[in-house]
């Protein structure tokens, strides 16, 4: 059986996400809010999945269009529980659905859909081995980004080595998981290095997602909640007269909503024309460079590296 095309298969996880959800939340305004969020998330680019099939194609032995359906649809309900999580805890829903709906149902709802893909992998016609080993990267992943999602909580973050051991927690385990479950069983070495460079697709994920929201800081609550990120990292460990305003406000205890109209130009033109962009565009590159450098480590084909050079990260 030949591989689904890009557009058939996003077609194929929004119908087996809806299937799960009508199969397994029987509740009708529970049943409802998940659909609308699935519906609402996955019409907009599913990412996590990319990373799934890319390395189920190239390291399976056999097509199982079943199999493939149902992991990448696993994965991405376990990112959007993901996501909604993080946009609660950050204060950061926006015009997500969402922000409608009270916190004690939200996060009935994350704990519905982790188990749901528990519950689903459970039913899934594979071998027990197979199971148990997506299982255990199940829970593996979600532990590691629950500790790396409260250590940036915590916000106490005064280092570029504790921001990526945090960094490589909260975002890089989810890539490993969606990068493990696609490829399967695979040797110590070759799994080695996937784990390897999936936290390095995470890193590079955050220092971009980092460097938006502070150019963005008016809409998102980065700056308002004094968020220790990379580039705020650049500022505070420089000793320059110029960068004072970022430290007063980031070491500080005036709040946002006290500084003047004045004092907040001042500081968003310093974060944004600073060189804390420019800094994390080098460190981008770093571990660009180190994620190329894993990749051509593979024992797979040419083609198939360059399969994973190219992935949309």
């Amino acid at each position: 059986m030949k591989p689904l095309l890009e557009d058939q298969l996003h077609q194929h996880i929004v119908d087996q996400a809806n299937v799960l959800i009508d199969r397994y939340f029987f509740e009708k305004d529970l049943k409802f809010n998940v659909m609308n969020y699935v519906n609402h998330k996955f019409d907009q680019i599913i990412n996590f999945s990319q990373f799934t099939k890319i390395h189920y194609d190239i390291f399976r032995d056999s097509y199982n269009k079943e199999e493939e359906i149902n992991l990448l649809t696993i994965v991405e309900l376990i990112i959007l529980a993901s996501d909604i999580m993080d946009d609660i805890q950050d204060g950061d829903a926006g015009d997500n659905p969402w922000a409608d709906v009270d916190l004690g149902q939200n996060l009935n709802i994350i704990v519905g859909m982790l188990f749901l893909c528990l519950k689903h992998l459970d039913e899934m016609n594979i071998p027990d081995f197979m199971k148990e080993k997506i299982r255990s990267e199940i829970h593996l992943a979600t532990l590691g980004s629950i500790n790396g999602q409260h250590i940036d909580l915590s916000n106490n973050i005064s280092s570029e080595s504790e921001y990526l051991s945090m960094v490589s927690l909260k975002s890089g385990s989810l890539v490993q998981l969606a990068c493990l479950l696609g490829a399967g069983c695979v040797d110590e070495n070759t799994e080695r290095i996937i784990k390897t460079y999936s936290r390095q697709i995470g890193i590079i994920a955050q220092i971009r997602n980092d460097v938006n929201d502070m150019v963005n800081g008016f809409i998102k609550s980065d700056i308002i909640n004094k968020k220790k990120t990379l580039p705020i990292l650049y500022y505070l460990k420089l000793q320059k007269p110029q960068f004072q305003i970022v430290k007063e406000y980031y070491l500080g205890n005036q709040p946002y909503s006290e500084l003047t109209r004045e004092e907040i130009s001042d500081l968003h033109n310093t974060l944004i024309y600073g060189g804390a962009v420019e800094y994390c565009k080098v460190m981008e590159q770093l571990y660009l460079h180190k994620y190329k450098e894993c990749i051509h480590s593979l024992n797979i084909g040419s083609s198939d590296k360059e399969k994973l050079l190219h992935i949309n990260i």
